[in-house]
């Protein structure tokens, strides 16, 4: 995790769509234009070397740059998706809301006949999950209208601005590390480049090798969220003198969570044999006995997965508040088993006919379940649960990601969420850690909140109680922190802390002097 509709989704083919023939609004950005209810496309040909096919968004908003808004998870403004094929460059296409093949919200009457600022967007990142914001994209210039769907007229959007390469800029002590992944790259057929943010030791330079600290982003989060490391460190911190790596974990589907996936690629492999070494031969790590891996959300999910498939990679892991851990207990819902009638379970609504909540605030139901997937349902890919989908699931007919339950109807494909078992992090130490205790023991640190915002406290409740009756919590922590909602768990954060120096202090003498691989 980081840190939505109710009617059938009227389907269109994707063809070429007819040509323009209402005459556009002429002003955009600025002055109100005249009521418009259409939206005349485009393709600019300095944008488009070659025809375009593929999803192109018009996102809304009230204020800012609607492809920035676009991407809200709570009271998120309105976007249509359409399917465009073979868009020639210097071309132009009318499209009107009857011609989506998507749209938010799903009552696309409750969108008001008012001032609105729209923008188009045209999605060509082979990688990027942000619509918009991903390079290669292609975004038109903002145009303020009223929009009203019955409306005869049709607004321009130039589809002009392609999104640039985002250079990194660094400081004395942040540096950013690139790095094309022979595994990424085979699976995709491209060349695929992991990132990382780096936050350098104070004292960088006056040892040759440091202690390092591998942090992944919850959903949402890049290397550019190194910075948030420059100022969280404290003055005094032992982490000032340790390397501190964000590894960037985001994918066209959304977060790799860096596991192994027939989706989407050999993540895991990538960052732990192919990344790391090369990174920590760039910069001085001082080895497996002095790394750790951390992370806060989909980042703690995936610090526990790699602490436990690559038990002799790191020697430590912090898991704070992780994605469900025990698919048992997916957000509150049993993936594994159908109802006790035989029927299947419900993504979107309970055994009783509720509505499933997905995020809440104290005893405040934010947002459903249904209402989030329908939204995240226009901008696919890169939404959180399809990402869930992507990173634990196969490829289907089509080449996608399986879906492990029906978008329209909620209903639970019991049979496809079994093949997510590998991923059960649970399942894996309850049933493996005799094989695995030797290389774990003392190692693996789980900090649930006791009122989790996205309801992740569950799924590390029931593995809790499962492994103290195995006695596995003699050898690992496992906390649900009353009170604690979706964050980092400080004195969990502090105890790796004081663990990282402990350890550091009590290295061998060899270890100040020499650069380890």
């Amino acid at each position: 995790m980081r840190t939505f509709l109710t009617r059938v989704i009227r389907p269109c083919t994707a063809v070429t769509l007819w040509l323009v023939a209402v005459a556009p609004l002429a002003a955009q950005t600025g002055a109100l234009n005249a009521t418009a209810g259409a939206f005349e496309l485009r393709f600019d040909a300095r944008a488009f070397a070659a025809p375009f096919s593929g999803d192109v968004l018009v996102a809304f908003a009230t204020s800012g740059e609607p492809r920035k808004a676009l991407h809200g998870w709570f009271n998120a403004p309105p976007v249509l998706r359409f399917a465009v094929t073979d868009a020639q460059p210097g071309s132009a296409l009318t499209l009107e809301f009857d011609d989506a093949v998507a749209h938010h919200p799903s009552d696309w009457s409750v969108v008001a006949p008012k001032a609105w600022r729209v923008q188009a967007i045209a999605r060509r990142s082979r990688t990027g999950r942000l619509a918009g914001q991903d390079e290669g994209d292609v975004y038109s210039s903002i145009a303020d209208i009223t929009y009203d769907p019955g409306a005869e007229a049709a607004v321009r959007l130039e589809l002009a601005t392609v999104v640039a390469a985002r250079p990194p800029l660094e400081s004395e002590r942040v540096k950013f590390f690139e790095f094309v992944s022979p595994a990424l790259s085979e699976f995709h057929g491209f060349e695929y480049r992991l990132r990382a943010g780096v936050l350098l030791p104070h004292n960088y330079g006056e040892e040759t090798s440091y202690p390092v600290v591998y942090s992944v982003t919850g959903f949402g989060g890049t290397d550019e969220d190194i910075r948030g490391w420059e100022r969280r460190v404290a003055p005094g911190s032992p982490l000032e003198n340790c390397i501190v790596v964000v590894p960037d974990a985001s994918n066209r589907y959304g977060h790799s969570v860096f596991c192994d996936s027939a989706s989407i690629g050999p993540w895991g492999h990538a960052l732990v044999l192919e990344f790391i070494p090369a990174l920590e031969a760039e910069f001085g790590g001082a080895g497996a006995e002095h790394r750790y891996v951390t992370g806060v959300s989909s980042g703690g999910w995936s610090s526990f997965w790699l602490q436990v498939t690559y038990p002799e990679a790191f020697a430590g892991c912090w898991s704070h508040v992780p994605d469900p851990i025990d698919f048992h207990d997916f957000q509150g819902i049993n993936l594994y088993d159908p109802l006790p009638d035989g029927s299947p379970r419900n993504m979107y609504v309970d055994e009783h006919g509720a509505r499933r909540p997905l995020a809440r605030r104290g005893d405040e139901v934010l947002m459903t379940y249904e209402d989030f997937v329908r939204r995240e349902h226009v901008l696919n890919p890169g939404g959180q649960i399809r990402s869930f989908e992507a990173t634990f699931g196969g490829l289907g007919k089509d080449d996608t990601p399986q879906r492990v339950f029906d978008v329209e109807t909620g209903v639970i494909d019991h049979v496809a969420a079994s093949a997510w078992k590998p991923y059960d992090l649970a399942n894996t130490l309850l049933t493996r850690w005799d094989e695995l205790r030797p290389r774990l023991a003392g190692k693996l640190h789980v900090f649930a909140g006791e009122v989790d915002t996205f309801y992740l406290e569950g799924a590390v409740e029931r593995f809790r109680s499962a492994a103290e009756q195995q006695g596995l919590l003699e050898d690992m922590q496992v906390e649900v922190i009353p009170g604690m909602a979706h964050a980092l768990h400080g004195p969990g954060q502090a105890a790796m802390e004081k663990t990282i120096q402990e350890r550091w202090q009590a290295r061998q003498p060899r270890a100040a002097g020499a650069k380890a691989n």
